[in-house]
């Protein structure tokens, strides 16, 4: 067997560059070692890195059970923007790669990701918190994939209140409440772990009237859910539509590795109620991918969508199904 060795500065490079305030899970064998987190793979052959995602094979029997070129047509049906276009395009046509490419094999960024990445670099970002977390700029500068939306619709998200489902580290929470100071952020976040970062970061942003942490998670039923990791964790699980108690709800933005659906299908008194914009994860799962979309339309056929990227860390991660 060759002796494989691997570069771990070259490893410790990429996760600093594309990772923030992640664990990280180190695994090996006699073969090759594998970095994991939050359901991607990196595969380190002899010191050469390779993408593998945790979703990867959902998707392939989703796709042997579907005519995946109507799913693509019915996807597109009410997504005209041409961005939005070759987002669904470049994802499709990256799905052979997968856990077969390297960056250098194959360009995976989408034009319009080429020129953010061009734009973004050029730009200065002070973490807010360095001595707490360190943030991803992206999320900050891109707003969640939410700059592109119409300028009336941004701006009338603000004084309304936010639901951030699946909060991590509080950014997108803090993003938000740069953008829509008049807004309430309800960060729904089931980790203890997080929490307590989130907790931190209140204190020390004076965010107490303005963010507020809820260790719960969400989904289409009440239940308890176990997380474990290296630690444990149990968390209450509810339908949005009976936790919510306002009555001023902007926004819904869902990242919760592949919950989003049920809780869309938790949230659908809400959503049919106050219309609000929805920035949704849709990069999980098939279902998410091809279906979310036509279920929204069910719940308020007068959305439009767009799709852009929420971070910028893989070319197959981070899509983002945006109704408005």
């Amino acid at each position: 067997m060759k002796n494989c060795k691997v570069d771990k500065n070259k490893i410790k490079s990429f996760i600093s560059n594309n990772i923030f305030n992640i664990k990280i899970c180190y695994y090996a064998d006699a073969k090759f070692k594998r970095i994991s987190f939050l359901g991607i793979h990196l595969h380190i052959f002899c010191g050469e890195m390779k993408i593998k995602t945790l979703w990867e094979e959902v998707f392939i029997k989703y796709f042997k059970n579907n005519n995946l070129e109507n799913k693509i047509k019915n996807l597109k049906k009410h997504i005209q923007d041409e961005i939005s276009l070759e987002y669904i395009d470049k994802f499709i046509e990256l799905i052979p790669y997968w856990n077969k490419f390297t960056q250098k094999d194959i360009q995976g960024w989408t034009n319009y990701d080429l020129m953010l990445m061009d734009k973004y670099k050029q730009e200065n970002f002070n973490q807010p918190f360095p001595h707490i977390t360190k943030f991803n700029p992206f999320i900050f500068q891109n707003k969640y994939g939410l700059i592109d939306l119409p300028q009336e619709v941004f701006n009338k998200i603000n004084g309304k209140d936010i639901i951030d489902a699946g909060g991590l580290n509080e950014d997108t929470a803090i993003m938000f409440a740069e953008n829509f100071p008049n807004s309430k952020i309800y960060i729904y976040e089931p980790l203890i772990a997080n929490i307590k970062t989130i907790d931190i970061l209140i204190k020390e942003g004076n965010f107490e009237n303005k963010i507020i942490p809820i260790q719960k998670g969400l989904g289409n039923k009440r239940g308890i859910a176990d997380f474990k990791f290296n630690f444990e964790n149990q968390a209450e699980i509810v339908p949005l539509d009976d936790d919510y108690k306002g009555n001023n709800l902007g926004l819904i933005k869902m990242d919760t590795e592949g919950f989003e659906t049920a809780i869309t299908e938790g949230a659908k008194n809400l959503i049919t109620k106050f219309k609000p914009v929805l920035a949704i994860a849709m990069y999980h799962t098939p279902e998410d991918f091809f279906e979310l979309k036509d279920k929204l339309l069910e719940l308020n056929p007068e959305y439009k969508f767009i799709i852009r990227r929420s971070e910028q860390v893989i070319p197959t991660a981070d899509l983002v199904l945006i109704a408005y």
